[in-house]
């Protein structure tokens, strides 16, 4: 997704931080997302890993994480849901890493 002027937007991951590693972990580049812009209708595209940020700093490789992100993307290769993003910098959101470097723990 591009910004009105043309630039790269970077994207707040309001869901979906768990889906959104376990597509890095998988070699991806980019994962379906739905973004929310105040004022405009919701968009479903492909957004480059590089331009999402997590409000996580690092997620557990828990059961969650396994059973629900990583198995289906890594061993099965099926497309994860669409993660909730919106752009970075809105009021209300809490401080971000950018996803390239959230931790598994």
């Amino acid at each position: 997704m591009a910004g009105i002027s043309g630039r790269q937007t970077a994207y707040y991951i309001c869901d979906g931080v768990r889906r959104a590693v376990a597509a890095r972990e998988a070699g991806k580049s980019d994962v379906l997302a739905r973004s929310a812009t105040p004022g405009l209708a919701d968009v479903v595209s492909r957004v480059p890993l590089d331009q999402l940020h997590s409000p996580k700093s690092a997620i557990a490789r828990d059961f969650r994480y396994l059973r629900y992100s990583e198995y289906p993307t890594r061993v099965l290769g099926t497309e994860p849901p669409p993660i909730d993003v919106e752009p970075l910098g809105l009021k209300g959101q809490k401080p971000t890493t950018p996803l390239s470097r959230v931790t598994l723990i």
